[in-house]
């Protein structure tokens, strides 16, 4: 595997950088490009992307501006089609082809690379998404999120903690401890990046029929941070014209960080050949 690194220009000059995973020799394999979650960055998928590029693909894996080593203030957006539109600079970059392409995200990458599709900005042959973030479950406290509107206008930096429970991201002892000790996790978001969240899922609601391509999704069925019955239900409202829903009933929240993520992506894989992103054996 060949590992290069970059930095290309975001919206408004933001540096962001950017991992690039590629196979000793070219193959029909597809490309993935992918989003990452809150507080974390693309160096937490290096076992993903190792994994896919044994099997000959490409992966190139964005750190969101504000998350690992990308410039900007940590975890805060003004509105969450910055994200999108950056990684539509990071496509641009690299001019995949969108036949053999798929756009990866999970969590809040998930909601990124939904509206990134929805806006035009990427233009992929599939979407992967895991525990996307398009309904939350994880309970916000009334008191603090009127405190966060109070403030939005003021001050839309000001920082609150995001209330993500370590325990309900992994199950796995060697992915949990490495969350613990990433130096790049931020475990706060401020108000102006909480409000914009809440209306970028509104509009990956509304612009639900924009999504017109084949969708993968997984959902762990003891997910207390996203919510998985809203995923199901945003499916039906796409022109997908293939759509494969995966339930994991043991599952938190993060299931390509789980004992048994080499399952998961080996159905992703078969998906993909069925709906001819990824050539057959």
């Amino acid at each position: 595997m060949q590992l290069d690194s970059t930095e290309i220009e975001g919206v408004g000059g933001l540096r962001l950088f950017v991992r690039d995973h590629r196979p000793a020799t070219v193959t029909s394999a597809p490309t993935f490009l992918c989003a990452h979650g809150l507080g974390e960055h693309g160096g937490r998928y290096e076992h993903f992307s190792e994994w896919l590029v044994s099997r000959g693909c490409r992966v190139i894996t964005c750190d969101l501006r504000g998350h690992g080593r990308s410039a900007g203030t940590r975890t805060h957006v003004g509105n969450f089609d910055e994200y999108a539109a950056d990684l539509g600079l990071v496509w641009q970059h690299f001019h995949p082809q969108k036949e053999s392409t798929v756009l990866f995200g999970h969590s809040m990458g998930g909601l990124v690379a939904v509206r990134a599709v929805q806006s035009g900005a990427v233009d992929a042959g599939a979407l992967v998404l895991t525990s996307p973030l398009l309904g939350l479950k994880l309970r916000v406290n009334p008191l603090k999120k009127l405190l966060g509107q109070m403030l939005v206008g003021i001050l839309p930096r000001t920082r609150f903690s995001n209330g993500l429970d370590p325990s309900n991201m992994t199950r796995d002892p060697r992915f949990a401890e490495e969350r613990r000790n990433d130096p790049f996790i931020v475990r706060t978001v401020t108000a102006s990046w909480f409000f914009a969240m809440q209306r970028a899922i509104l509009h990956a609601h509304r612009d639900a029929q924009k999504v017109a391509i084949p969708i993968m999704a997984f959902r762990g069925m003891a997910d207390e941070t996203t919510d998985g019955n809203v995923l199901s239900t945003w499916l039906t409202k796409t022109r997908s014209p293939a759509t494969e829903l995966v339930s994991l009933p043991l599952h938190v929240h993060e299931v390509f960080h789980e004992s048994d993520w080499i399952e998961s992506m080996d159905r992703m894989r078969g998906w993909l050949e069925q709906v001819g992103l990824w050539p057959a054996n």
